[in-house]
């Protein structure tokens, strides 16, 4: 069982689930680079992200969280100074080239309350999350 981490400047991983997530994490950060206290997540393709951050001590095995053989992309966890909450900033480079339809995926992560500048459906307003799982 294993999954593939895409970071760095077109960089593929290929990690093993086969652990606990603290020690999964833990490998993550060091074979990609940062230092172990940052704060990263993973996003699958279709925008999701695995919440690794609530996660990061916890001895589950990594299978529970993460899809076998699926591809993530590595996220750096920021703090919003503007907004107090948190930003997501990619790790693979030029993905706005390389996967252009991540660059909207993290846009709505980082800010999901923002509509896209210039789109509003003929006048109507915005409606709020609740109305829409009706």
């Amino acid at each position: 069982m294993f999954v593939t981490i895409l970071f760095g400047d077109g960089q593929m991983e290929m990690f093993n689930l086969n652990c606990k997530l603290i020690n999964f994490i833990h490998h993550l950060k060091e074979r990609c680079g940062l230092d172990f206290k940052e704060c990263v997540e993973l996003m699958d393709s279709s925008g999701k992200v695995m919440d690794l951050e609530a996660r990061q001590r916890s001895v589950a095995p990594a299978c529970s969280v993460l899809a076998e053989r699926h591809f993530y992309v590595l996220l750096r966890v920021c703090r919003d100074d503007d907004t107090g909450g948190q930003k997501y900033v990619s790790l693979l480079n030029n993905y706005s080239q390389s996967h252009p339809e991540l660059t909207e995926l993290l846009r709505k992560l980082s800010d999901p309350n923002k509509e896209p500048d210039g789109k509003t459906r003929r006048g109507r307003t915005k409606r709020s999350n609740k109305n829409l799982s009706k």
